[in-house]
C-alpha cells in the first residue's frame, strides 16, 4: 500500500462573532488571530463556529494590502459559514484584508484580520 502525502498546506481559522456593546455592532475573534503561511499555494479557510444565534454569514473579502497578488478571490460556502482562499505565499509580507459579514436582518459589518506570509522555499 502506498502512502500519499498531501502537498497542499491547509489552515483553518475559527471565527467567533459576538454581539457588540452598541446595537448593530459585533465583536469578531479569530483563532489563530494571524495565521502564518509557510508553504506555497496554501488553502486558508475562515469558518464561523459561533455567532450568538444572529445568523451571521460571510459576504466577501476586500484585500487592503494591494500590489502583491498573494491571495486568490474568495469562495464562500453555500451556507455562508465558510470563506476560503488560496495564498500563493511567494513573498514575505503581512497581508491586511477585510472579511465582510451580514446578519439575518441584513446588517453588514467587517473585520480586519491579517495573514503573515513567510515563504520557506
Amino acid at each position: 500500500m502506498s502512502k500519499i502525502h498531501a502537498s497542499t498546506q491547509f489552515i483553518n481559522v475559527m471565527v467567533k462573532v459576538k454581539v457588540g456593546d452598541e446595537p448593530g455592532t459585533y465583536k469578531v475573534h479569530t483563532a489563530p488571530a494571524m495565521p502564518c503561511v509557510t508553504e506555497p499555494d496554501t488553502v486558508v479557510n475562515y469558518q464561523i463556529y459561533e455567532d450568538d444565534n444572529e445568523g451571521i454569514v460571510f459576504t466577501g473579502m476586500i484585500i487592503k494590502t494591494l500590489g502583491n497578488n498573494q491571495l486568490s478571490a474568495p469562495s464562500i460556502s453555500l451556507s455562508g459559514k465558510q470563506l476560503t482562499f488560496i495564498d500563493a505565499n511567494t513573498s514575505k509580507v503581512d497581508i491586511s484584508f477585510n472579511l465582510t459579514f451580514k446578519n439575518a436582518a441584513g446588517v453588514e459589518f467587517m473585520h480586519d484580520p491579517q495573514v503573515k506570509n513567510d515563504p520557506q522555499r
